[in-house]
């Protein structure tokens, strides 16, 4: 039985630490994963200075411009986070890419009207993945593509509020009984190998994406 002391120390240990010796465990399976996102999305990256070269002193279009950086930003955010142990953090923040990716789509339309609203807050941006899927056509969008959006949100809903998902991160698969804070468990690498390829997946689709932003922003 532990006492109050170690349980503390326990504590302040992980909160000190960096996860590096955590991170490590999991670059040891997803190494090559890692570099294809990497290649990806710095390719996205270099469209996006495109978009951000052209803004012509145009709020409007420094406000498309912020929304795909901000894309870019926290996907590869959420996949450092992912390799580092923080499963629940990183799944919240997919949630995130995949809403900031429809709605600069949407945004991107200036017939929807969307972009105004978000500027004043009048937009929901809980519904940007519902109205991609409504405005895909008019959008220029693929209905692969719209649909794969859909289900990552539906997905990685799971870890924006309490569910037996969230319990069983904490939980360990392997004998190792409970765990505070980061881990690695042996016993989950089929499922960390389903949350490593959505997000290559999805990096693999984020120049195309940053190509159609370009795309409507032109027809303005």
């Amino acid at each position: 039985m532990e006492t109050l002391k170690e349980a503390r120390e326990k504590i302040l240990a992980e909160l000190a630490s960096d996860d590096s010796d955590v991170r490590a465990e999991y670059l040891k399976l997803f190494k090559a994963d890692a570099q294809k996102f990497s290649t990806s999305m710095a390719q996205a990256f270099m469209k996006w200075r495109a978009l951000d070269a052209d803004l012509q002193g145009d709020e409007n279009r420094a406000y498309i411009s912020s929304l795909v950086f901000t894309a870019i930003g926290i996907h590869i955010l959420s996949l450092k986070l992912f390799l580092s142990g923080h499963i629940v953090a990183a799944g919240n923040i997919f949630r995130q890419v995949v809403e900031f990716v429809a709605l600069a789509s949407l945004c991107s339309s200036k017939e929807l009207g969307i972009l105004e609203e978000f500027m004043n807050d009048r937009y929901s941006t809980k519904n940007a993945v519902r109205d991609v899927l409504r405005h895909s056509e008019k959008l220029g969008l693929k209905g692969d593509g719209v649909k794969a959006l859909k289900d990552a949100q539906k997905f990685y809903s799971k870890f924006s509020h309490p569910t037996q998902l969230t319990l069983a991160t904490f939980v360990s698969f392997s004998g190792e009984g409970l765990y505070v804070g980061t881990n690695f468990d042996r016993g989950k690498v089929q499922a960390y190998r389903k949350e490593v390829n959505g997000r290559v997946d999805l990096a693999k689709i984020f120049p195309n994406f940053v190509d159609g932003i370009i795309a409507n922003v032109a027809k303005w």
